[in-house]
């Protein structure tokens, strides 16, 4: 972390409660954070357009064995330090080809019940059955003692999501499953930083890594999705799964054992997340530098928790998840209380965002109606109360950080003199 960074946040607000409060930007009032201040991920820049060229020159835009995709595979793999890498069409068919190469183990997957649908979705494609579980209030990963607990009903494999750019590291779970033969999938779609030895030196002992190239990711290209696995055969599994008419010699055939899904790479995609590889360290530091910065100024605002951990140097802050506690701010219990705090804070001009709003089994039409989401009380609170700042990603600084900072404060401070407004907040689209 910066050693030189100001951690000041502008006070002119007073302490809560204070009679001097700044005007909301909601009810009226300036907003904190300038228009224009802020960059979107991906944050474009001229090397993309020259990585998009390169592919334009070589006359050739498809097939898996194209130079620019067997580099990012390379490159991939070679950041890791570990993990053979084969390209494919989306995060998503990532887990799908891991799945489908483990169904034989068993007829269930065990997983998280917050969760993305995309990363579920493939379990039911695959012919197998989701066994969910809850998950834990801090990392917003999937209860391990409760996973542990579900071995021994005919498991093919665990899959473990790593959702927001957190590290779910879950030993017990891992050396249970290992023990039974149970497959371990990591989706690390939105946590590519998990893919290193982050686990006290040592890599995950995992089976399989599916992760996402798409835009709103780290590498921060199109579609594009990634198999990570030191499983030889998993590897050419790939190919039966995705590839229909070809083959990674370049050979026009028709392999007799593929799936014909078509799961083959966007080369065009892949040549934005090539050209990001060599600057990902970078870009990752940045982002936990400014999560440190932005936690260090607002971690003290009553009845707002973390949904990361600020003391993990190794993960991947693919935004800055946040959740409130509805009571320690005065408010009621529900979904509304943190709509109402999203919409002031949005207001101020920080990028903060809801996603998931319901558990992920209410998504998918095949299991749906199948689980009680009263079984599920971690996830239920969680999808109540929850949100994040989305732009943490470089080249936003801690400057910026420190607008957010005083645009949370600005909005804390108001808060005992707007609460009675929440009906009229949350209203307006």
């Amino acid at each position: 972390m910066n050693k030189n960074v100001d951690f000041r946040v502008d006070t002119r607000a007073g302490s809560l409660g204070h009679k001097c409060v700044l005007p909301l930007a909601f009810f009226g009032g300036n907003p904190v954070v300038p228009k224009g201040s802020v960059t979107p991920w991906p944050a474009p820049k001229k090397k993309h357009l020259d990585a998009l060229g390169t592919v334009v020159g070589s006359g050739k835009y498809h097939r898996v064995n194209h130079p620019v995709v067997s580099g990012v595979e390379q490159s991939l793999g070679k950041w890791t330090g570990n993990w053979t890498v084969r390209a494919v069409g989306s995060g998503t068919a990532a887990v799908h080809v891991a799945l489908d190469y483990f169904k034989t183990r068993g007829s269930r997957v065990i997983t998280g019940a917050l969760n993305w649908p995309g990363a579920v979705g493939p379990i039911s494609i695959s012919g197998l059955q989701p066994e969910f579980v809850d998950v834990d209030l801090n990392l917003a990963g999937l209860d391990q003692h409760a996973a542990a607990d579900r071995l021994g009903n005919s498991e093919a494999a665990v899959l473990i999501t790593h959702l927001f750019g957190n590290n779910i590291l879950v030993p017990e779970l891992r050396k249970a499953a290992r023990s039974q033969g149970v497959a371990i999938i990591d989706d690390i779609c939105q946590s590519i930083a998990a893919s290193k030895n982050i686990a006290d030196g040592e890599y995950l002992d995992s089976d399989a890594l599916a992760l996402s190239g798409n835009g709103a990711k780290h590498l921060g290209a199109g579609e594009l999705g990634f198999v990570l696995s030191n499983d030889t055969d998993l590897i050419d599994h790939v190919d039966n799964v995705s590839l229909t008419s070809s083959s990674r010699n370049g050979a026009r055939v028709f392999s007799p054992n593929s799936q014909g899904y078509n799961y083959r790479p966007n080369v065009f995609s892949a040549a934005v997340a090539a050209s990001r590889i060599d600057g990902l360290d970078k870009q990752l530091d940045k982002r936990r530098t400014n999560a440190i910065v932005l936690w260090h100024l607002i971690g003290d605002l009553p009845g707002l928790l973390p949904l990361f951990n600020p003391y993990d140097r190794h993960q991947s802050l693919l935004n800055f998840p946040v959740r409130i506690d509805p009571e320690a701010l005065g408010l009621p219990p529900g979904p509304q209380s943190r709509d109402f705090m999203v919409k002031l804070l949005q207001a101020e001009g920080v990028p903060v965002r809801v996603w998931l709003t319901k558990p992920v089994f209410e998504f998918l039409p095949e299991v749906r109606g199948k689980w009680n989401n009263a079984d599920f009380p971690n996830t239920m609170k969680l999808l109540d109360t929850m949100f994040y700042v989305s732009e943490i990603a470089p080249p936003n600084n801690p400057d910026v950080m420190k607008l957010f900072a005083d645009a949370f404060h600005k909005v804390w401070e108001a808060l005992p003199f707007v609460a009675g407004r929440m009906s009229e907040v949350t209203a307006e689209a």
